[in-house]
């Protein structure tokens, strides 16, 4: 990973001053950095959801219905990620950060995600250098979709817009199989994993795992009342259809058609850690209280990155202050609908998939 500096000029400089100041004020001092009754009640109604749908699915006789329920328990797992994992993997749950990494290692559960190797990766890598090619983990290059003008061209990459859904449904799999086991013993991420003890990485990362598999494949097959291959079939298929809706809402938030990729020939970036937030960073439906309520947040992309230490349960209120803020300094904030977000993502697609480079 290459570590790069960020250049502030006095207008950047007094605009992140200003916005600060004024965040500060809007929210009182008050609950600015913790979990509230808010994050709390969210992320028990989605565990609620979660483990009902999984108690019943062992219940039922109906290869149907368990495959619904199969599918709510995974989706809603999923959002516990996002209403509770999240904010703990930035220590914004608990004034404890033990807490915090008890917490954020069991809303990551039901998604099978390494908890602590992405919390690395998300803090260490993605917050500080959004959208810079090998700077941002999020960014590296694959070997099926060509999402920055920096990574190679190659033919099927004219179609990438076309076939990209596909390339999602199989995201959170090779995430939970592949992905992990590679940030964990690779040299390349070694970086990644500097200053956690080997021994803690692998116990954790062997630990989460059993108990993951035996949660969503070893109960069911010991417990429901079907066969072993349906059981497989209704595990991979909800988990294709979970990372669909995981993608969706997440990865237009930083591909979009618009966003900045910065290629700098030096180890210095061309704008203020903040300004390069917002150059990177797309809200969608920030002010919808059900898109945040669904998204934990994650909809408010600009405010979490700027404000990666407050609670996901504020960013309705710090929305406004960014886009009265930006308004004033002239500085881009983009916003759009989720479906306009996505557009402007397949959009993005396209070009790359146009140019040859």
């Amino acid at each position: 990973m290459k570590f790069r500096k960020f250049t502030t000029s006095e207008d950047e400089k007094e605009f992140f001053k200003v916005l600060r100041k004024r965040v500060r004020e809007k929210l009182e001092n008050k609950y600015t950095k913790y979990g509230g009754i808010n994050f709390w009640f969210k992320g028990l109604f989605w565990i609620l959801i979660s483990y009902t749908s999984y108690l019943s699915l062992l219940q039922v006789d109906s290869h149907f219905l368990f495959w619904v329920l199969y599918f709510v328990f995974q989706i809603s797992g999923l959002l516990i990620g996002f209403s509770l994992g999240h904010d703990a993997s930035h220590n914004t749950a608990f004034k404890s950060k033990p807490a915090n990494q008890v917490l954020h290692f069991f809303s990551f559960l039901t998604v099978g995600i390494d908890p602590l190797l992405w919390g690395l990766r998300h803090i260490r890598s993605h917050h500080l250098y959004a959208n810079v090619e090998g700077s941002d983990i999020d960014i590296d290059k694959n070997p099926f979709l060509r999402l920055a003008p920096s990574h190679p061209w190659s033919k099927k990459h004219a179609y990438q817009h076309i076939y990209a859904p596909f390339v999602y449904m199989l995201a959170l799999l090779h995430s939970v199989f592949i992905g992990d086991w590679i940030y964990l013993f690779s040299k390349d991420y070694s970086w990644m994993r500097e200053g956690v003890v080997k021994k803690q990485l692998y116990i954790r990362y062997f630990l989460f795992k059993i108990l993951y598999f035996n949660l969503v494949l070893a109960i069911p097959i010991l417990f429901a009342q079907f066969s072993i291959g349906f059981i497989i079939f209704a595990y991979l298929s909800t988990s294709a259809f979970t990372s669909l809706v995981f993608v969706v809402m997440l990865v237009g938030t930083h591909f979009f058609n618009e966003a900045e990729y910065p290629q700098p020939q030096t180890d210095e970036l061309e704008s203020s850690w903040a300004i390069h937030q917002l150059n990177t960073s797309c809200d969608w439906n920030p002010n919808n209280m059900f898109a945040r309520f669904l998204s934990g947040g994650s909809n408010c992309h600009a405010a979490h990155h700027l404000f990666p230490n407050i609670c996901h349960t504020n960013y309705d209120r710090i929305n406004e202050v960014i886009e009265k803020t930006t308004n004033e300094f002239n500085i881009t904030y983009h916003k759009k609908t989720l479906p306009n977000m996505m557009k402007s993502h397949f959009m993005h697609l396209k070009r790359m998939g146009e140019i040859e480079s």
